[in-house]
């Protein structure tokens, strides 16, 4: 009996040895969990910047123009406002390119697409291009026709691109060949109505 209570005075220091063990494990996984997250934050950070590339950018739009100048109209107060910021800026016109009818074969079956073009241009440029648009009315119904035969029909006609995106840039690149750099702000297609002429 005397060798069970010395075993047993043996036992409380190692027990009392693995301990001071565990207390320091214990002390040190919250510091090694902090350190952890504090590289985390420190590569998201830099990943964010990196790949964030800085500063957002704007997106090109619309500019929409509501000063008396432009339209004559007051706003919905019941009065204009004088000199308000859009009141220096030049005026932009509307002329008609054409107005016809041309067809698609891109799909197999023959469309004939009922097409109206304008472009909207500075006043200053208004009577330059009335004068190429009459000079050069051939060759504009042309290279358009020539457009609107190669193209997908979806594009046409507002599936894939309800805004006739590839139309409009396609227009504008051979008008801006025909009439100059710069002349044309924008290319307008009001009407773009596909008929099938082949039942």
């Amino acid at each position: 009996m005397a060798d069970k209570p010395d075993k047993k005075s043996d036992t409380p220091p190692a027990g009392g040895d693995k301990a001071p063990a565990k207390a320091g494990l214990l002390t040190k996984t919250p510091v090694l969990l902090g350190t952890v997250m504090l590289l985390e934050a420190v590569v998201l950070f830099a990943g964010f910047k990196i790949l964030g590339g800085g500063s957002p950018s704007s997106a090109a739009g619309a500019e929409l123009s509501t000063s008396d100048d432009d339209d004559g109209h007051g706003d919905s107060h019941g009065g204009g406002h004088a000199g308000g910021k859009n009141s220096g800026q030049k005026k932009a016109v509307e002329l008609l390119v054409l107005d016809f009818k041309a067809p698609n074969k891109a799909s197999g079956r023959t469309f004939l697409y009922d097409v109206a073009i304008y472009v909207v241009t500075k006043t200053e440029h208004e009577k330059q291009v009335k004068d190429t648009l009459k000079e050069r009315e051939a060759l504009i119904k042309d290279r358009i026709r020539t457009i609107i035969a190669q193209s997908d029909p979806e594009k046409l006609t507002g599936g894939i691109e309800p805004g006739l995106e590839t139309l409009r840039r396609q227009v504008k690149y051979q008008l801006d060949i025909i009439l100059g750099e710069g002349v044309i702000e924008e290319v307008l297609v009001p009407k773009c109505i596909p008929f099938r002429t082949d039942f």
